[in-house]
């Protein structure tokens, strides 16, 4: 298919009625300039759960004498092109219901060809790539592509191989329900930019932490020289000091805690001191927990200062009773990371505790985006200076909750300041030394937070907002703050 056409935007264009905003941005993005897919993984020494099918059917390998069953379950589909593959070395599962192929899969172990990116797929000894899958309209939602994966995956690891591997769009959301019941999960992203005949393919994992604690440490250090956004950040710290009005109990409800100390490592607009006297502040870089707490022994308020990761809390369970986890959570490579951070602080905090917990909203169009494209572009041209990942929506962040045994009873949409174009002005404004201008700027800032009580404030806040409380009889008393017991 031709890059680049005035025929293809008819095209899309056409489709628009039958598609969402979402879909319809990366359709014209891959019939322009940009492509990518999803990686899944599917490791072969775990166990393999058994699909099994709500119809009556079997699962097989293709042969030559039966590609013209083939040809009729998929009339679009030149026979010579399966026996191509077949010929090739290519395996083809095919699962039949009352003597007819009613949904097939693909398997490759050497030089598979991605056609939708116009490259190869990267394999290594041991890997099996699967595509081309498809269903009968007919028979979608029987399970018939999962009883298909759990039979491949069971073929393979009988042949020796390690793990199989998927690529599928981020927008077919349909298309991982059936990887992810036999076990498949996301290790990274493969693509393709076309510009004016040039072309470049990019590969990269995101299975293993994109940030180490040693690289918070130097993203610190550059904003520590760079422009200080008071503004900015005494704005932030408005938004999170009304969560914490409206959302938080009384400090007598239980020591609190804070999933980050960034803003209280760079600025002096920040809310630990929100939580009540004796507060715990936690981070993964020992030179974040270092800064702050050197900013908090000027002041009087007398905080624990912790260095640990989201994902291993050292505390003991119960300890705490009432948590501010503000965007801490989305700056992980995987989910998975997301939902064992929010298990830990489950098992930290009281029974009838509650949990403030904002992400990265991607009903935001322009969140959505940054999201959608490669980290490293959006790094050098300075719009992110950090790395962010993954994060949750409305329905993913509430199921997550609900399953960890809180009560949700509240969720909104905060930050709806456009943050680029602000933190910009407020830059220059302070580079100006322009008083005035910066008092207006505060206060045209406060005025973006009238969008929460809007019907539209999912599309503009920057950040999704839950308030969740952990199931259970009462919060934990107040704890002594010079008392330490009950950390582990």
């Amino acid at each position: 298919m031709p890059f680049g056409s005035s025929a293809v935007l008819r095209r899309v264009v056409a489709g628009s009625r039958v598609v969402t905003v979402r879909r319809l941005w990366f359709r014209l993005l891959g019939r322009s300039i940009y492509r990518r897919l999803i990686i899944l993984e599917r490791r072969l020494d775990e166990p393999i759960p058994r699909i099994t099918a709500r119809i009556p059917a079997v699962v097989s390998i293709l042969t030559d004498a039966d590609v013209d069953h083939y040809a009729a379950f998929r009339p679009d589909v030149d026979p010579a092109e399966v026996r191509d593959r077949l010929h090739a070395g290519y395996r083809c599962f095919v699962v039949w219901h009352e003597g007819r192929i009613v949904h097939t899969g693909w398997a490759a172990t050497r030089k598979p060809s991605v056609e939708y990116l116009g490259c190869e797929f990267p394999l290594e000894p041991g890997d099996v790539y699967q595509f081309d899958s498809y269903t009968v309209p007919a028979f979608r939602g029987l399970e018939l592509a999962g009883a298909r994966v759990s039979c491949m995956a069971q073929h393979f690891r009988d042949a020796g191989a390690r793990r199989l591997l998927a690529a599928v769009p981020p927008e077919n959301t349909g298309a991982f329900r059936p990887l992810e019941k036999v076990g498949y999960r996301a290790i990274g992203m493969i693509g393709t930019v076309r510009l004016v005949g040039w072309q470049h393919h990019f590969y990269r994992r995101t299975d293993a932490a994109r940030v180490a604690p040693a690289d918070w440490d130097v993203v610190m250090a550059e904003h520590q020289q760079a422009s200080p956004i008071a503004q900015w950040r005494a704005y932030m710290q408005r938004v999170y000091w009304e969560l914490i009005r409206r959302w938080v109990p009384p400090s007598g409800a239980g020591r609190g805690l804070k999933t980050d100390l960034f803003e209280e490592a760079v600025s002096s607009h920040h809310v630990l001191g929100a939580l009540g006297t004796g507060s715990i502040g936690i981070d993964c870089s020992l030179a974040i927990v270092q800064a702050a707490r050197e900013r908090f022994r000027r002041t009087e308020d007398r905080h624990l200062f912790v260095v640990a990761d989201l994902r291993a809390i050292p505390f003991r369970a119960g300890t705490v009773g009432h948590i501010l986890a503000g965007s801490s959570l989305d700056h992980f490579p995987a989910k998975t990371d997301i939902a064992t951070s929010l298990t830990e602080l489950a098992r930290v905090l009281s029974p009838g505790g509650t949990l403030v917990v904002t992400f990265d909203n991607p009903h935001n169009p322009v969140v959505w985006l940054r999201n959608s494209l490669p980290f490293v572009w959006l790094h050098r041209c300075g719009l992110v200076p950090y790395y962010v990942g993954e994060t949750y929506g409305r329905a993913e962040g509430r199921a997550r909750l609900e399953a960890l045994g809180f009560a949700v009873t509240d969720v909104t949409a905060v930050a709806h300041a456009v943050r680029a174009p602000v933190i910009w002005f407020i830059a220059l404004a302070e580079h100006l030394t322009a008083p005035r201008l910066q008092r207006l700027i505060a206060r045209i800032l406060d005025a973006f937070e009238c969008f929460e009580r809007w019907p539209t404030r999912y599309r503009t806040g920057y950040y999704l907002a839950f308030r969740a409380q952990k199931l259970g009889s009462t919060a934990v008393s107040s704890l002594d703050p010079d008392s330490d017991s009950k950390l582990r």
